[in-house]
């Protein structure tokens, strides 16, 4: 196992911090800052400076993350700036895989969006995954479910994620390692990507009905948890 690589301060001005590129055996690594881009409005800064980092890339595959979802699963939520500025940008220059949080749910979609279209006859575009790791967990929107590959609701996650030199191996497990979702993107020799996926049964949230909970949650919890009384009292 390789000792962790610590962030390159390459990125645009005044955002070094929380948007930069690691490059690590063939593959570009790309953080970006949605929560900047929405609430600062330096979605404009940071495309700018994503299209000379993806358009001068000599790596094979191509990887960005951020927290703020480019297709949101969960009900009521949006992110069209990302859609507007960053989208046309990983089209262009090919990004392979987006890893994405924020919506307490998960979903996977590639070859079949709710705008602009990714598959051509057997290729398939870049792979957008939203995923949640916590107890806190809301509702996947009916947009969602019909657009996206892959759902989950009322499920924790992580992603195992495996770079070969002609494939992407993904997985989402369960706490326990149960498999929940799984595909490769094999990279062909003229540069696209063919997919192929494994897909368990589908899993949806088991607590529709708990009084007094919004129809868009699905937790045993509330949005402001408090410490154990112990805790509080303790100084």
């Amino acid at each position: 196992m390789g000792a962790a690589i610590p962030p390159a301060e390459n990125g645009p001005e005044g955002l070094r911090d929380t948007v930069y590129y690691v490059d690590y055996q063939g593959t570009r690594f790309v953080v970006l800052d949605s929560t900047s881009a929405l609430n600062n409005d330096t979605v404009e800064q940071q495309a700018r400076w994503l299209e000379t980092v993806l358009r001068d890339n000599p790596n094979r595959w191509t990887v960005v993350t951020y927290h703020h979802p480019m297709f949101s699963v969960s009900a009521g939520r949006d992110n069209p700036p990302l859609r507007d500025h960053w989208k046309p940008l990983f089209d262009r220059y090919g990004v392979d895989l987006v890893l994405q949080g924020h919506d307490h749910v998960y979903g996977r979609a590639g070859d079949n969006l709710p705008e602009g279209k990714t598959r051509f006859d057997d290729e398939i575009g870049t792979m957008y995954v939203v995923s949640v790791g916590g107890p806190k967990m809301y509702m996947v929107s009916d947009q969602a479910r019909t657009n996206m590959t892959r759902v989950a609701e009322d499920t924790q996650l992580y992603q195992l994620v495996r770079v070969q030199h002609d494939r992407i191996l993904f997985e989402a497990r369960t706490p326990s390692g149960r498999l929940y979702d799984s595909f490769e993107l094999v990279k062909a020799a003229d540069g696209r990507n063919r997919l192929f996926e494994v897909l368990p049964s589908e899993r949806r949230c088991t607590r529709p009905d708990i009084p007094g909970y919004r129809e868009t949650r699905c937790w045993e919890g509330s949005d402001l948890i408090e410490p154990p009384a112990a805790l509080r009292n303790a100084r």
